[in-house]
């Protein structure tokens, strides 16, 4: 009985009125994070989708060049580190999840695969043609 009387005793003063008063704050900050964490889910299911896209054309290795100068295809884009070869329209590697490069067709300089026109020449790489294919 002397138990019972010691443990409402302390829920009604000292650290119980802390634990009161600081109760609700962790509730209303947990609902908060788990809120943020709802919205945040959303925002990214209603941009990416739930399931992936699959690509028409996957990934593949880049062909092997030469022992000093390895020449990539122009026009299509490429990771630099993994080496692999994607479809058009493709902005980051699907491995390292680096920007992909992209060679411009008419003068050859590295471009970045987001890039709508060479930086060099003006050539478009026609990548604002295919962003509205998706």
């Amino acid at each position: 009985m002397d138990l019972i009387r010691d443990v409402a005793n302390w829920l009604a003063t000292d650290w119980g009125n802390r634990l009161g008063l600081f109760f609700p704050l962790v509730v209303a900050g947990i609902l908060g994070l788990y809120l943020l964490w709802l919205v945040i889910g959303y925002l990214r299911v209603s941009q990416i989708g739930i399931a992936e896209r699959a690509t028409a054309d996957p990934a593949v290795a880049l062909p092997a060049g030469g022992s000093s100068g390895e020449e990539t295809p122009r026009g299509v884009p490429y990771c630099t580190q993994d080496r692999l070869q994607f479809p058009a329209g493709a902005r980051f590697c699907t491995q390292c999840e680096r920007d992909l490069s992209l060679d411009c067709t008419n003068c050859g300089a590295t471009l970045s695969a987001g890039d709508a026109s060479c930086y060099r020449c003006g050539t478009r790489t026609g990548v604002a043609d295919t962003a509205h294919l998706s």
